[in-house]
């Protein structure tokens, strides 16, 4: 691989890296770091991935494992999920904004609550739009088991959404 090549590859993942390796640190910084982290790894072997099927899923697979390598590493701590996001509209009411933010935190909350196969899996395949296969080449699970948790997952959040709206 060329510095060409590479450089098409990192433009085209590092969002996603970045997305995907926050949402495992939960950490700019250090999701930073993770994704920087992973960039090195690829490019040390650089000469090896051409024989590499997907090499998407290969740079998605080294960013997950590198981010959970990370969190492993550190004392476990926990962030209030709204210290992260922060929906900002010029065109809703207070009231309204107030109600969308309470629908968002109930539904983070419900995603966090989810076991981590769960989880990661709803988030890749159903957030940021990965196929089966490419799900399955991430996380290292068959793509039956794929499809069994993410069916699980989406049941426990439709199940768990019914309650709280009701």
């Amino acid at each position: 691989m060329q510095i060409e090549e590479f450089n098409h590859i990192v433009d085209r993942l590092k969002d996603k890296m970045l997305r995907l390796a926050f949402r495992i640190v939960k950490n700019q910084e250090e999701a930073k770091d993770v994704v920087q982290d992973a960039l090195v790894k690829i490019w040390k072997v650089k000469d090896k991935i051409s024989t590499v099927d997907n090499v998407d899923a290969y740079c998605m697979m080294i960013t997950r494992n590198i981010g959970i390598d990370k969190i492993r590493g550190r004392k476990m701590e926990t962030t209030d999920i709204d210290d992260h996001y922060d929906i900002k509209s010029n065109t809703a009411n207070p009231e309204r904004l107030s109600i969308v933010r309470d629908q968002l935190r109930q539904v983070r909350e419900v995603i966090s609550a989810l076991p981590d196969n769960h989880r990661t899996v709803l988030e890749l395949r159903d957030i940021d739009g990965y196929s089966y296969k490419e799900v399955s080449q991430i996380t290292g699970y068959s793509i039956d088991k794929v499809k069994v948790y993410l069916h699980r997952a989406r049941l426990k959040l439709k199940e768990q959404i019914k309650q709280k709206v009701l």
